[in-house]
């Protein structure tokens, strides 16, 4: 699965880490909290064997917060199950029945084991591969696997003892869990009038009795939308496509770290859906695939910008002392710089050779002085 790769590139893998992950766990921790009301069916053979381990089912699935159990606590008598026992299933009282039979006749009659027999009785179906008479219901089974997803087979003792039937029940079980949740969420989308003005009464009631809802039928009704949900791969393709916008197959390939064949793969739900649209060799999220993250949490995300640069450090406050003497000693510098181009200019103006004369002696004329006549 994509979720444990280490991507290459520095942005993939920065999405992934701060945008995708939380909110898948996030989703993923909503859909565990959403329980189912199970009831297990069969086989019919009570050995030891198949009593451990409807046992260990039973306790796998409440250990996960279901409830869970069996069809005669229902008062269903074992020799009630024949070819006609669905007649005596009680659907009503669970959301899913898990058949585990060895044989495909213990679920009806060819004219019984229909379309609407199963799926009105809301059936899990895990069969042996081995029963001989799978050859009259394969076409009834592929029918019901294409539509509703429902039937598994298993191999007995191999996926018994490894406990392989266990793990397809739980996957299985966790897929229409997805379904249920998804109904609550999107209940008017999906328009399946569920008044969801006191969330919280519709809350406890799921969780303590079935869901009004059959949900194999939702299933088929909103398949692509819930198997992108339930891929991984797919969810994250689409999220990170949306994220950066129209691109090459090749180029979001290299991006998030896929080959072709995986990549192929990984677009498949997303183009047959059209989630994603592929024209002119350019990839794009359509409206329908933004709708799909959004109601999972996964929309809204802008490209990261640049890093803000470092500012400096504000220079240290200077104390009042230190601030006056640096204003005296501009005032100082600033009064001799004024002098200095003052002279400068008057001495620019003065002849080349300068020599000082001692100034002109100032002649002061002698009065004429008149001899009086001598008096004799």
């Amino acid at each position: 699965m994509i979720l444990s790769k280490a991507f290459s590139n520095s942005q993939t893998g920065e999405f992934y880490a701060r945008l995708f992950k939380p909110r898948f766990d996030a989703l993923q921790k909503a859909v565990q909290q959403t329980p189912l009301v199970l009831m297990m069916w069969g086989p019919r053979q009570r050995t030891q064997i198949w009593s451990n381990q409807r046992r260990r089912i039973r306790d796998t699935l409440q250990r996960n917060g279901h409830t869970v159990f069996f069809s005669e606590q229902l008062g269903v008598p074992i020799a009630a199950i024949t070819k006609k026992g669905l007649e005596f299933l009680q659907s009503e009282t669970a959301d899913l029945i898990i058949v585990v039979q060895s044989a495909y006749d213990a679920v009806g009659a060819v004219q019984h084991f229909s379309e609407f027999r199963v799926v009105d009785s809301k059936m899990l179906l895990f069969m042996d591969e081995a029963a001989s008479d799978e050859r009259l219901y394969h076409r009834a089974v592929e029918d019901l696997r294409a539509a509703y997803n429902n039937v598994e087979t298993y191999s007995y003792p191999t996926d018994i003892v490894h406990d392989n039937l266990i793990i397809k029940i739980t996957e299985k079980i966790k897929l229409l869990q997805l379904v249920k949740y998804c109904a609550l969420e999107r209940a008017a989308s999906w328009r399946l009038g569920i008044d969801t003005a006191s969330p919280t009464r519709v809350r406890l009631n799921v969780e303590t009795q079935p869901f009004q809802f059959n949900l194999l039928e939702l299933y088929r009704d909103h398949r692509d939308e819930v198997d992108v949900l339930a891929d991984s791969a797919a969810l994250f393709v689409l999220a990170y496509a949306n994220y950066i916008g129209k691109c090459a197959p090749k180029a979001l390939a290299h991006q998030v770290g896929l080959d072709d064949a995986a990549m192929r793969v990984a677009l498949m739900p997303l183009l047959r859906s059209q989630m994603m649209v592929h024209l002119d060799d350019v990839l794009q999220v359509t409206g329908f695939g933004r709708r799909v993250l959004e109601s999972a949490g996964m929309i809204g995300w802008m490209t990261p910008a640049a890093a803000p640069r470092a500012q400096p450090a504000p220079a240290p406050r200077r104390t009042t002392w230190v601030r006056n003497l640096s204003v005296a000693m501009a005032g100082v510098l600033f009064f001799f710089l004024i002098a200095f181009y003052w002279l400068s200019t008057n001495q620019q103006q003065l002849p080349l050779q300068y020599t000082p004369t001692r100034p002109a002696v100032t002649q002061t004329a002698t009065p004429i002085i008149t001899p009086s006549p001598v008096r004799r």
